[in-house]
């Protein structure tokens, strides 16, 4: 109601401002009365052709759009990933941005049949816009992100369908709305000079051809409805999440190793002037818990993204099974904001979790104190309960090797001792790699913790 008001409180402002215009001009038949312009908008519904005009003019934009749509879709999605072909691309679309709509519609008359115009003009029209939105959605996607689902063995087209597009998704129904208002005008400039048999355009044209004011501007007010319906509809479904019901899908069990080892030689990094490493040695079995100690910037989180393969080295090895799962807590988190906390969590399974999956999400959920936000989104959460989510969505994927680094951050001493006892359980169990880089003191009763100081030496 809050919304609505402002809204009927405007149009009705509008109206009284053309009653006033029109009482004072006294000119029916060039500037008709408010009620003799309804009246002529209703009567206008009982016309023969009405809906044949309005009708035609709408499969012309459908059909403009869609032809548009599917090839800005390509041809941004190409130019997202290849600065060639974005550079490729770039003069053409300042051509067909610059060109006047007008000009286009002169050009086109000598090309294309009077039904066919209209819809070259919504495709011409429709097609910068789209393409703009789609390749800027597309570029604004957080790499990091990508690189998180990479870990966990997301291949390129799954990152696409559940990173980029999600990620774009605001952008491209921004476009959509734009370019489906501005293509909605172009195709009734086409039709008023190509003259199809059906057409608001045509009608309008005809009105004005028996100097009809009132059927003219109620043909006006008809397509300005039909504007707002289609971009109601529009923002309609950008609002809409569709509902994951996770259906039952047999999952292939990870590989099993026994004894896991990872080994670092002669490993050198540097970022510009930086030297984080240099002739680095290490090595990583998962007889115990590997712990990376050492103050912040001292390179821990930098070698970390090293074993996943995020970060690529300068010179040296790292030599491990290249059947090894891998599965990392981010320090920066990486959750997906239009997914909640089990959404999240599940986002580690390639095929859609089964029955087992499910209650072992449900289980570290509740391991984590976690089981209340399940259906929240990341923004409403706080850092250290997003970093709980992070944690538990490393664990659910039941790697080779984990990668863990500084989890327990924000979290206090309690929650964090109960986390860390939980941790001894399922690490115990599962028997992974573990290499945890941190700061603080790790202790555990049964597990064997190994420290390894870092420093920038």
């Amino acid at each position: 109601m809050k919304k609505t008001f402002p809204v009927l409180l405007s149009v009705a402002f509008l109206l009284l401002i053309w009653q006033i215009i029109a009482t004072n001009i006294s000119y029916p038949e060039l500037f008709p009365s408010l009620p003799d312009l309804l009246s002529g908008t209703f009567n206008l519904f009982f016309t023969e052709g009405f809906y044949s005009a309005i009708f035609a003019t709408i499969i012309r934009g459908i059909i403009g759009f869609f032809i548009a749509f599917i090839l800005a879709f390509i041809f941004s999605t190409i130019a997202a990933f290849s600065a060639f072909w974005k550079t490729f691309f770039h003069p053409i679309l300042v051509v067909l941005r610059s060109v006047p709509v007008v000009s286009l519609v002169l050009i086109a008359l000598l090309w294309f049949s009077p039904p066919n115009l209209p819809v070259f003009i919504a495709l011409i029209t429709m097609f910068p816009i789209l393409y703009q939105n789609i390749l800027n959605g597309l570029e604004n996607t957080d790499l990091s992100l990508v690189e998180m689902a990479h870990v966990f063995g997301k291949n390129k087209l799954q990152c696409f369908i559940e990173i980029y597009l999600p990620s774009a998704k605001s952008l491209i129904f921004s476009g959509i709305s734009t370019a489906l208002g501005f293509g909605w005008r172009a195709i009734i400039i086409g039709e008023v000079l190509a003259q199809p048999l059906h057409g608001i355009g045509s009608s309008m044209k005809k009105a004005q051809t028996f100097i009809d004011i009132s059927e003219l501007i109620a043909w006006t007010v008809i397509a300005i409805l039909i504007s707002y319906l289609f971009d109601f509809i529009t923002k309609l479904i950008s609002k809409i999440k569709p509902e994951k019901h996770f259906k039952i899908y047999k999952t292939h069990p990870s590989q099993s190793f026994n004894i896991k080892s990872i080994s670092i030689q002669n490993l050198s990094k540097n970022f510009e002037s930086k030297s984080i490493f240099q002739d680095l040695t290490l090595a990583f079995n998962s007889n115990e818990v590997n712990c990376l100690k050492a103050p912040s910037g001292f390179g821990k989180s930098t070698l970390l993204k090293l074993i996943a393969g995020i970060t690529k080295k300068d010179m040296g090895e790292i030599n491990f099974n290249k059947k090894y799962s891998f599965a990392f807590a981010f320090q920066d988190i990486r959750l997906l904001n239009w997914l909640t906390v089990e959404e999240n969590i599940a986002f580690i399974y390639k095929h859609k979790p089964n029955t087992e999956s499910l209650k072992q999400i449900a289980y570290l959920l509740e391991k984590l104190e976690l089981t209340e936000l399940a259906h929240k989104y990341p923004y409403e959460l706080s850092g250290g309960q997003q970093q709980r989510v992070s944690l538990a969505r490393a664990l659910a994927a039941k790697s080779d090797v984990l990668l863990l680094d500084e989890p327990l951050t924000g979290l206090d001493n309690v929650l964090k001792t109960k986390i860390i006892t939980f941790l001894e359980e399922w690490l115990e169990a599962e028997k992974p790699l573990i290499i945890w880089a941190t700061h603080e003191q790790i202790k555990f009763k049964k597990l064997s913790v190994r420290e390894i100081i870092m420093n920038n030496n």
